[in-house]
């Protein structure tokens, strides 16, 4: 199982604090027998299975950072999860798993998922998936080229999981568009494991006002693959955003980079860490992190938390971050030009957006944007 930290040293290990645990609220074996019967594929039931003997020992997670003490799951509903599963597609994702944000949320995914799929992307294709208050478990193995996009509602509470494979030379471009309501907490754990000369762009959007944990992790196997990750938030009243970004480096001459801008109002916050994790015999690579943070009101707050792993010589690393509010002399410049004050800020935010927008337009979703620029940009 992939770990996102594995701290060794002259083979001394250092020993992680775990967060207090609590069970109040979770499924019971009755759920878990309807989730169980509501499957016809019998390799499907045989995977869930499996996870659920880990699955009730473990309790969720007690996030101070996120000010997350207690948990109300959705009411267990089924619709289409794993049934097209085969006997050697079931052995595949056996061998690829992860911790994920906390294993509970991973393993909550793993056996109480509404829907899910595995797919084989050998074409160009583009796949576009929309979630809204829903538990979701789905498998990628791309070696053709894929365009991936996650629209989720978050109303209450949602738990969404995906797993890719990116073999060589292939192409993938993931969108994750997550727009939480006042209230809501939600949870997203995606892990990747990209191989030869393979080419990996994503963009998240995270926005709203409610509690929003993002895990995505990154492990590059092979050589000359490029990984561009470009997070994006915004958010407003007592928004918490608590965004993890980790990057592994195992083989060589591979590209990675992290580049994150938001913009924040009333009294959100985000806390973002980004872990660049080097490995021995990882030469020639280009690993570099960057968060910057406007902070629209004088309560807002950025948390930056950037890590920097390297146990290898022959590398090019870099991390910065910063939080601000918006640059007087921008403002000032803009002003001269003929905008009022407000105009001038609302430029200045709309242009840091822009890009995300413009792509996003080939799919005609830019207005998922634009309508949260407009309600937390003031």
């Amino acid at each position: 199982m992939e770990k996102t930290l594995e701290l060794v040293l002259n083979n001394e290990k250092a020993v992680l604090s775990k967060p207090k645990e609590y069970f109040d609220g979770d499924y019971d074996e009755k759920v878990f027998v309807k989730a169980i019967n509501s499957m016809k594929n019998e390799f499907g039931k045989k995977y869930i299975m499996e996870k659920y003997g880990e699955y009730f020992k473990v309790g969720f997670p007690i996030w101070k950072r996120l000010k997350v003490n207690n948990i109300k799951l959705p009411e267990y509903k089924y619709e289409n999860y794993f049934e097209s599963l085969k006997k050697e597609d079931l052995e595949v994702i056996s061998k690829y798993d992860f911790e994920g944000s906390h294993r509970k949320f991973i393993l909550l995914s793993d056996v109480f998922s509404s829907k899910g799929g595995y797919y084989e992307i050998n074409d160009e294709r583009t796949i576009i998936n929309e979630y809204s208050d829903e538990i979701t478990n789905d498998f990628y193995k791309v070696s053709g080229n894929l365009t991936l996009i996650r629209i989720i509602m978050n109303k209450n509470f949602s738990d969404n999981t995906a797993r890719f494979i990116v073999e060589d030379g292939a192409n993938l471009n993931i969108y994750n568009l997550y727009l939480s309501n006042d209230n809501s907490f939600g949870v997203s754990n995606l892990f990747l494991w990209v191989k030869d000369n393979a080419n990996v762009k994503i963009r998240d959007f995270v926005s709203g006002e409610g509690k929003f944990a993002n895990y995505l992790g990154v492990k590059k196997l092979g050589k000359n693959s490029n990984v561009e990750i470009n997070p994006y938030f915004i958010g407003g009243k007592s928004a918490i955003f608590d965004l993890l970004y980790l990057l592994k480096f195992v083989g060589r001459e591979n590209i990675g980079k992290v580049k994150a801008i938001g913009a924040l109002s009333d009294e959100a916050k985000v806390v973002f860490r980004g872990i660049l994790d080097i490995k021995r015999g990882a030469k020639n690579v280009e690993a570099s992190e960057e968060e910057r943070c406007i902070l629209l009101s004088k309560d807002s707050k950025m948390e930056a938390i950037p890590s920097l792993l390297v146990d290898e010589n022959e590398i090019v690393a870099s991390h910065a971050a910063s939080s601000a509010p918006i640059d007087e002399d921008s403002i000032f410049y803009l002003m001269t030009r003929g905008f009022s004050e407000e105009e001038a800020k609302n430029s200045i935010i709309n242009g840091v957006f822009e890009p995300l927008i413009l792509e996003l337009s080939k799919y005609n979703l830019e207005g998922l944007v634009k309508s949260a620029l407009i309600k937390y940009s003031k």
